[in-house]
């Protein structure tokens, strides 16, 4: 009988009116916006390790599938853009921010680049001018997901693990079910005394938003071109700050990839408990319901992103898939893993090797055992240095 009914509450959650499936991730066509501007060698670095991993150029390797990409170059310069270029031709501009737009001619996805004459606004302004050039061509709504990202982040990162033909953007596009109409790589508790309001906001560097999040962010002029980064109604209160104050205005949720926290809780709770093995949604367990003021004061109130302040450690590339290189964090992962996964891409192997025997001696001694002490390169305040 236990397991009739088992079988029973398992049917009835797959046969629920709003046609939630689990595999809702692994399925539409997905739109990444990226938003590039050259303003030193890491934002070169990161764009070109994208273009070469997620955009499959010269990749012998992965190529994307039913991925889109709009590139928005802000400024004159982009060096990274010249591999691009190769494959792509001038196309048609009905917009007066764009001074030129080129798009792809071959390659597995399509490939547009749209160059502005200034960073104005910055990266909210970049992803509207993303959207305007969607919407004036007709094909924004063929995109089920939209991805929002800028060349401050490296990524993606996709542990060697994970299934034949699953794609990066699935990280995120898995968790937007329900309720949950954004989803990002990093999520902070401001506190009382900050502009953006105490409580859970998304940071903006890596994000995904599905068609009715997107619909959302819109009509709340989230994406409006801004020229004040910190004031009250500036890029970062009114921009990124915006994602999570949209969702929440509008009796939805949203989510993070960060492993410290659960899954966000979606309209069915009983859905969320099944999904976490019956566990009760209370006492920390279940999934984690962003709404509820208990939940508001997460990380202490500290922003995780930057090094040393996520709880003590800083994120790992594996964990949120892209970190943000430009505060120099997650390092000395992000260099080694990209360093890899550049070479692996282009079919160099990674496996030759020449004899170290100081390395492996120091490797099989007692000494390799001992504590390193790691944890004291993450103490990053002097109250914190002698414990």
């Amino acid at each position: 009988m236990a397991i009739i009914g088992v079988a029973l509450l398992w049917w009835s959650l797959m046969s629920v009116s709003d046609g939630y499936t689990p595999i809702r991730g692994n399925k539409g066509k997905v739109l990444v916006s990226y938003s590039y501007f050259e303003k030193d060698d890491i934002q070169t670095r990161n764009f070109d390790f994208f273009i070469t991993t997620a955009m499959g150029v010269d990749n012998v390797l992965d190529k994307p599938h039913n991925i889109d990409f709009v590139v928005v170059q802000s400024g004159d310069a982009c060096e990274p853009c010249k591999r691009l270029l190769q494959s792509m031709k001038a196309a048609d501009n009905a917009l007066s921010e764009v001074r030129q737009v080129y798009e792809s001619v071959s390659g597995p996805g399509r490939v547009t680049l749209l160059q502005r004459k200034e960073n104005e606004g910055m990266d909210f302004a970049a992803h509207n001018i993303t959207l305007e050039y969607l919407l004036a061509q007709g094909r924004l709504k063929q995109y089920k997901y939209v991805i929002l990202l800028n060349s401050s982040v490296r990524g993606p990162f996709v542990p060697s693990y994970m299934p034949e033909g699953w794609q990066w953007p699935q990280a995120y596009t898995s968790r937007l079910v329900g309720d949950v109409h954004v989803v990002s790589s990093s999520l902070v508790c401001l506190p009382e005394v900050d502009l953006g309001g105490h409580g859970p906001k998304l940071e903006s560097w890596a994000a995904a938003v599905d068609q009715e999040g997107l619909r959302v962010l819109m009509d709340e002029g989230v994406f409006a071109i801004r020229t004040c980064k910190l004031c009250k109604d500036g890029i970062v209160v009114k921009g990124e700050y915006g994602l999570s104050a949209a969702m929440t205005k509008h009796g939805y949720t949203f989510d993070t990839l960060m492993s410290k926290y659960r899954k966000a809780r979606a309209t069915l709770g009983l859905l969320c408990e099944w999904k976490e093995g019956f566990l009760p949604a209370r006492d920390g367990h279940g999934c984690v319901d962003w709404r509820d003021r208990a939940n508001w004061n997460c990380n202490n109130n500290v922003h995780p992103s930057r090094h040393g302040t996520y709880d003590g450690l800083s994120m790992h590339p594996f964990e949120t898939v892209f970190v943000k290189a430009s505060w120099h964090v997650g390092g000395p992962f992000v260099d080694k893993y990209a360093e890899w996964m550049t070479a692996q891409a282009l079919g160099n192997p990674t496996t030759r090797g020449a004899f170290d025997e100081p390395m492996y001696r120091y490797a099989v001694s007692m000494e390799a055992q001992k504590d390193p002490h790691v944890e004291q390169c993450y103490k990053v305040l002097d109250r914190d240095k002698g414990q």
